[in-house]
């Protein structure tokens, strides 16, 4: 009954205080990677501990220590005799500890496969509405995907993407580099919405982007943008969230689970501008950011876009019916205006003011001003993780 009580308790602590005190503290921005293994550690032990607190409380009239009554109800489920030396009350533990396991698992696999079918269906949507760049050439680069499209939208998606591949084109073309270097399928989108996202997938992701995107980008901001995106889909960063949003959505009436995936997003969007920084210019990311991530387009469910990932229906995004986003120049209470943010050697910097907590702005500011890295921040960040993982078979073990 001790060990039963533990493990609740515990459980207790990793759903409640400790995801509002880790989703409030501001270290995770300097190694978002450890700060990641540590939220994924405390989902994982949460559950488990939820889930053995059930079971050792089941278990417990059959012998005084948990490993032992575990050891024996298996025993007596192998005899078929699964209820041997229970009491009632330890029934109602067992259909507790049932529920909460088909709760959980059950929410996790209908939450995934929701989101695997509404990538399949924008992936589907993007091949036939938008168009590959394959050079630099008018009709090259605007050449569709399929054979349906009207020739008016055609010569008018291809004048548009033959402006910028002019435009990027001096020495090198960056879509192209994308293209060919990581491997990834590029759609465009014919709309003026300035948009960029990936919809990931093992063998089958797309970076889409649209007509007002490179026609609000220059190359190095586009190139920054374009590398985002990649390391998305290099770091299947999905697979990071999913577990996260299916935590909120099986305990919706639970504010910690809201703010561990708003965390989470947040700093799977820092690691990839981390990567995206390293491989081409955080100042030039930092001004795409500005242009883009304040207005807040929209991306669609399970696709990660520049600024967070998507939630929204994935329709929302189809080439006609993008509508939602608002204009370059909005500016939110106590952020600088996209236009200003924007200025190539601005020295003013976007270090947002003490208590504003808007993700882009914190991005921003993160990027024109790095965070230094003490070794033994993200060290202890990955020895937090251990322990929390260790402790709930430590506690049955000792129990």
């Amino acid at each position: 009954m001790t060990t039963a009580a533990l493990l609740a308790l515990f459980a207790g602590v990793l759903a409640w205080p400790v995801p509002s005190l880790l989703a409030a503290a501001r270290w995770p921005h300097r190694c978002p990677r450890a700060a990641i293994v540590l939220w994924q550690a405390i989902g994982l032990a949460g559950g488990v501990s939820a889930l053995l607190a059930t079971v050792a409380f089941t278990v417990s009239p059959l012998a005084t220590r948990t490993p032992a009554a575990m050891v024996d109800h298996v025993g007596n489920v192998a005899a078929g005799e699964p209820l041997a030396g229970l009491r009632w009350i330890n029934l109602v533990g067992l259909t507790v500890a049932t529920a909460l396991a088909g709760r959980l698992f059950g929410v996790l696999g209908a939450s995934t496969a929701a989101t695997l079918r509404e990538r399949h269906r924008h992936r589907h949507l993007v091949d036939l509405a938008g168009r590959r760049h394959r050079g630099h050439g008018t009709h090259d680069s605007a050449t569709h995907d399929s054979a349906a499209h009207d020739s008016a939208a055609h010569d008018s998606a291809a004048h548009d993407s033959g402006d910028h591949g002019d435009r990027v084109a001096g020495s090198s073309c960056c879509l192209c580099e994308h293209r060919d270097q990581a491997g990834i399928l590029l759609r465009i989108l014919d709309h003026p919405i300035a948009v960029a996202y990936c919809v990931p997938g093992v063998r089958h992701a797309r970076v889409v982007v649209s007509r007002g995107l490179l026609n609000t980008l220059d190359a190095a901001e586009l190139d920054a943008v374009l590398a985002h995106e990649a390391a998305h889909v290099a770091g299947r960063h999905d697979l990071v969230i999913q577990p996260f949003v299916a935590w909120e959505r099986t305990f919706p009436f639970l504010r910690p689970a809201r703010e561990a995936t708003a965390a989470v997003s947040l700093l799977v969007e820092m690691l990839a501008d981390d990567a995206a920084a390293r491989r081409s210019d955080r100042r030039s990311l930092a001004r795409a950011l500005a242009r883009l991530g304040i207005a807040r387009a929209p991306v669609p469910a399970g696709a990660l876009g520049i600024a967070g990932h998507g939630g929204g229906s994935p329709a929302s995004l189809a080439p006609a019916t993008v509508t939602a986003a608002l204009p370059s120049t909005t500016k939110p209470p106590g952020s600088a205006a996209p236009g200003d943010a924007g200025n190539a050697d601005s020295d003013a910097g976007l270090a947002p003011p003490r208590g504003i907590t808007n993700p882009v702005v914190s991005r921003i500011a993160r990027l024109l001003d790095p965070p230094s890295v003490v070794w033994w921040q993200p060290a202890g960040a990955y020895l937090a993780a251990l322990v929390v993982l260790a402790a709930p078979p430590l506690i049955v073990l000792i129990g």
